[in-house]
């Protein structure tokens, strides 16, 4: 079995951890609302913003061999540009104000998955962030269409469902880039732990981004605006 395979059959476990974690089981048995999706995709938005960015900034720390895929993974990162902005009109299409998203704090928990990403590429070992991507590419393309029936019965209409159905059909493209990058990265069983270890945290850290969405309907907390993000929104629009 070659390290592709034995990645495979660890992220089948742990998708399907991902899968039984008490958020996830809310969708399945259909136990949330209209608004628990909206605060969700909300946080996707703040997600799904930063990964061009912190895959693009990866490859800063790729060394020797590693460079061959640098152009391969600067198109991966430039693809995923704009899925923002799929949330964002699926929150439109379901009459949800989206004037101040751009520069709203994310919650904590959608701030622990992305803060994760940057530390695991400065910090630990950056080749480690294919676990971080394997686990979301796959995930969409295995996971996704088996909720979109689930969604529809709490009353999502397939037109506020446009980031969920672009990423189980672009990410499938995505999945044999992957294949590509463990070949060119993966080169030791120390570059495949790390590649494991972040994918199971990404699972915990998705699930956990999930749970805190839900979690912001049921009990509202302010976590006020970014200053940051709201300057350049204002100053440079």
């Amino acid at each position: 079995m070659d390290r592709f395979d034995r990645l495979q059959c660890e992220f089948k476990v742990i998708a399907e951890y991902f899968v039984g974690s008490a958020p996830v089981q809310r969708v399945f048995k259909e136990a949330i609302t209209l608004d628990h999706y909206k605060s969700l995709l909300r946080q996707l938005y703040h997600h799904v913003r930063e990964n061009p960015q912190v895959m693009a900034m990866a490859t800063a720390y790729f060394r020797g061999q590693q460079r061959e895929i640098i152009k391969d993974f600067c198109k991966h990162a430039i693809s995923e540009m704009g899925h923002d902005k799929l949330a964002m009109q699926d929150l439109v299409a379901l009459g949800e104000p989206v004037e101040t998203l751009p520069y709203e704090n994310p919650l904590p928990s959608t701030l622990g998955l992305v803060s994760y990403a940057y530390y695991q590429v400065q910090n630990l070992n950056p080749v480690g962030l294919l676990g971080y991507i394997f686990f979301l590419e796959f995930l969409s393309t295995q996971y996704i269409g088996g909720y979109v029936g689930k969604l529809e019965k709490i009353g999502v209409p397939r037109n506020a469902m446009g980031f969920l159905m672009e990423h189980s059909k672009v990410d499938v493209g995505h999945n044999k880039l992957m294949e590509k990058y463990v070949q060119q990265l993966v080169v030791s069983e120390e570059h495949h732990d790390s590649v494991v270890y972040a994918m199971k945290v990404t699972g915990k850290l998705y699930a956990d981004m999930i749970q805190g969405a839900f979690d912001q309907v049921d009990n509202p907390k302010d976590w006020g605006l970014s200053s940051v993000e709201r300057e350049f929104a204002l100053k440079y629009a």
